[in-house]
């Protein structure tokens, strides 16, 4: 991973954040999971049907705060541009998510695949 030089160099030692997308009224809608930094950018993993993919798919924004391992948001948030991964840059993403989070690494891709897969998503700071 290369030094972030952005915002998101808040969270690159974080275990869990918690990611607030918005539903289709604007309210936001919150979910804590693992993140991992490298570089300018974040990456996250969601799974596939979730209400949360499904709120990202139609508004690509979200915010972002430090949480507490039992998913309590914990600091001030960061605004955030979401994209979906695909291919290749899916699978890098989901190499750095591994190398940051091991165990999480396995055994969360795992459990998305029986419940239909995952999602993997690129966050960068608005305005960057």
């Amino acid at each position: 991973m290369t030094t972030p030089s952005t915002g998101l160099r808040l969270f690159a030692d974080e275990p869990r954040v918690w990611l607030a997308t918005y539903e289709a009224e604007g309210s936001p809608a919150g979910t804590a999971t693992a993140l991992a930094v490298d570089g300018d950018r974040a990456y996250v993993r969601v799974p596939a049907r979730s209400g949360t993919a499904g709120r990202l798919r139609r508004r690509p924004e979200a915010e972002i705060s430090p949480a507490t391992l039992g998913g309590t948001p914990a600091g001030a948030p960061l605004k955030v541009d979401v994209r979906r991964l695909r291919g290749r840059e899916a699978r890098h993403a989901a190499a750095v998510l591994a190398r940051r989070h091991p165990l999480r690494g396995v055994l969360v891709p795992l459990g998305h695949r029986l419940s239909r897969g995952s999602a993997l998503y690129e966050l960068r700071e608005v305005g960057r």
